[in-house]
């Protein structure tokens, strides 16, 4: 899996900096030039489709997407797997409907040859990753479920969790004093 991580993650950075590059060299002609760059719109618009589906996936797998997690963390332990459950289950259905449809689409765009109307590059090299983040997705949810319904999840855990991480370890050896220190503190 740490391929697939590797790919998600690059596939995020690629297509933000040729967004941010394309961009950039569109507005520096379009004021130094007074031309802006035909194909800059198509490049961009597509390449956004490309980060808001991945970046989809790596949220799902970072955790970090939106959800109304008080019902969850406060729920009994029956109560709060079926949550997580009916939760894994929802979404695994949307992102099916994604790959479902995403692959239905991107096999029309082959067979027609439908490619953008600038660079004439193929569309359903940009239409894969419709279907590819609903692969993914489906993955990292079920991976998602998996860790949530072996790790507690109540308030207390949680905030237990993260008072562990915010605090700084210190080191023993930090802790002794020397001689020369006066204050008995660190140098």
């Amino acid at each position: 899996m740490k391929i697939v991580k590797w790919f998600e993650d690059w596939v995020v950075i690629a297509s933000f900096m040729m967004i941010v590059l394309v961009t950039f060299v569109n507005v520096v002609s379009r004021y130094t030039f007074q031309a802006s760059l035909a194909f800059s719109e198509e490049i961009t618009i597509n390449l956004l489709v490309v980060l808001t589906m991945m970046g989809a996936v790596v949220g799902i797998r970072l955790g970090a997407h939106l959800g109304f997690t008080y019902l969850v963390e406060n729920a009994k332990a029956t109560t709060r797997r079926t949550l997580i459950i009916i939760g894994a289950a929802l979404m695994i259905v949307f992102l099916a409907v994604l790959l479902f449809w995403g692959s239905e689409m991107m096999i029309h765009q082959m067979v027609r040859g439908r490619a953008t109307p600038s660079l004439g590059i193929p569309q359903w090299l940009f239409t894969l990753s419709i279907p590819l983040a609903g692969l993914l997705g489906i993955v990292r949810t079920l991976q998602a479920a998996r860790v949530s319904l072996h790790e507690d999840t109540s308030a207390e855990a949680v905030a237990e969790r993260m008072a562990h991480e915010a605090a700084p370890i210190i080191d023993d050896s930090e802790l002794r004093t020397h001689p020369t220190d006066r204050q008995g503190g660190r140098k």
